[in-house]
Order: C-alpha cells, then structure tokens, then sequence
C-alpha cells in the first residue's frame, strides 16, 4: 500500500503537467541586502572596476566586464557609485551594461535606495532598472522619484530620460501617477521604449488605468495610438469595448495599434510590427469575432 501511494504521489504532478496545468512561477525573494563579499574578492573587483573603465583595448573590458559579472551582484555598491563619476560615454554604457547582468527582481528594493542618489546617471539607471521588474514594495521611493522629476522646470536630455524613468517605475510599482507622462511620451517614442513601457504598465493593469488611458481615444491620431499601445499593456477586459470601434479606422496605422492593444489585453501577446493593409484587414475581422 506504501509502495502504491508513493507511485501515485509521483505520477499525480505529472498528470497535472498532460493536461496543460503549469505550476506557478516562484515568488520572488526580495533582498535586504547587497551579497557581501570578502576581502580578497573587493580586492579583485576593484581592479576589474578600473580595468573596465579604462578598457585601452576590446580585449581588457570583456575580460573585466565577464570577471565582474561572474562575481555577481555584490559588485554594485562598490560599481554603481562610479557611474555617476563616470565622463566617458562608453566607459558608462560597459558599466551599465555589467549592472544590468547582475542585478534582477530580487533587487528592486535595494535599487530603490539609489532612486534619490546624488548622481543623475545612478538615478535614471536604477529607475530603469527597477521598471523591469513590476515591485510594489517600490512604489513610494519610485512616486517621489517621479514627483522631483516632473518638478524640472526646463528639462534637458538628461533630464527627459530620467522623468521617463521615474514614469516607469512609478508605474511598475503600481502607481497611476506616471501614466499621463507614459501616454505623452507614447505618441512619439513607443518605437524606443515600447518594450519597457509594457512592462511596467503590467504592475497597473486593471479598470482604473483602463480608464484613465482609455479617455485618451478620442483625442488626435498621435494620442488614439499611443493610448492603444498603452492599454496592451494595463488595460483589463473593460477595454475591450473601448478597443473594438478603432479596429473599424481606415488609418492602418490606428488598426494595427488598436490589433496589437486587444492581442496585449486578451492574450497577453506582444505586438506584430508593420503589417500590410490588407492582411490588418483581415485581423481586424478576426477580432471583431471575437470581442
């Protein structure tokens, strides 16, 4: 009987997994702390941290940014401080691009200590970085981010890209707050920041950004679009209704935003790119099907 019931213990999952059921996706451990490394590692990464800096060659800052990345990310409290020193445009994107790989979702809370930081560059880096992975536990560091950020009375570049950072994370962490600054700066940058504006707008998804979002359709062409490409990303099933109407607009250009915004809300599915007249014809059909 012992032997029967641990038979059946065993196959029960995987009669689960035949029949289409998937386990949920872990939850994700948020960290307190940086992982700490020892005497001799801080030395070593020291010295990697200068060498990818300075990088006189290709060869030298793939071996420093590949020994870096292999120490993991107990390497940011000692790199990330030297991004914001940084003078160099290339030296700054290697550094970025070694945070990036070893930092992730259990590092959004330890991110959000950096979102006041002195330094610019640390602060539009770590919001970025945050919006990747929706947090809530965020959202009031990311909402004062964003406040100071909209508080800039003439914006430079570096400026722009830090409020659109700060939209981000204030978004992924939950807050409506960012949204209209989101849907601005759809109209003419979705191309560029698409993708991280779906994922952050994945920590909003629900009736009240639909709203919000949806009250933009019936604005100018620039703003029904990128209203439509928002709602891929946080609208629920109310906007379904909201969607339907603009799959009927002869601007191709609207169709397919209003196609991508219902394969976003219905199926989770990401965009399709340039699609001909007729062929977004035929998908509107099919939508209309099916709403």
């Amino acid at each position: 009987m012992t032997t029967l019931c641990a038979l059946l213990a065993w196959i029960a999952p995987l009669a689960g997994q035949d029949a289409g059921q998937t386990a949920p996706p872990p939850e994700v451990v948020r960290l307190e702390a940086w992982p700490a490394l020892d005497k001799e590692q801080k030395k070593t990464v020291e010295v990697d941290i200068e060498r990818l800096r300075k990088a006189r060659t290709e060869e030298m800052g793939i071996q420093a940014r590949e020994a870096l990345i292999a120490a993991g990310a107990g390497i940011v409290p000692d790199l990330l401080p030297k991004l914001g020193k940084e003078k160099d445009p290339a030296a700054a994107a290697r550094i970025e691009q070694v945070l990036s790989a070893v930092t992730g979702a259990e590092h959004t809370r330890l991110l959000a200590a950096s979102f006041a930081d002195k330094a610019q560059p640390v602060r539009t880096f770590v919001l970025f970085r945050a919006a990747e992975f929706p947090d809530a536990g965020t959202r009031t560091a990311a909402e004062e981010a964003l406040a100071r950020a909209a508080a800039v009375a003439e914006p430079k570049k570096e400026d722009q890209a830090e409020h659109l950072a700060a939209a981000l994370a204030a978004t992924a962490a939950g807050s409506l707050s960012g949204l209209d600054h989101l849907a601005l700066r759809a109209e003419t940058s979705f191309g560029a920041y698409g993708g991280r504006m779906r994922k952050a707008l994945a920590g909003v998804r629900g009736p009240e950004a639909t709203k919000l979002v949806g009250a933009r359709l019936g604005g100018e062409r620039a703003q029904r679009i990128a209203a439509l490409n928002l709602l891929a990303g946080c609208g629920d099933a109310s906007a379904k209704a909201l969607v339907k109407p603009h799959l009927d607009d002869t601007d191709n250009s609207v169709r397919i935003a209003a196609i991508n915004a219902l394969r976003g809300i219905v199926d989770g599915d990401p965009p399709l790119e340039q699609l001909p007249v007729f062929e977004a014809i035929e998908l509107a059909k099919e939508w209309k099907a099916r709403v």
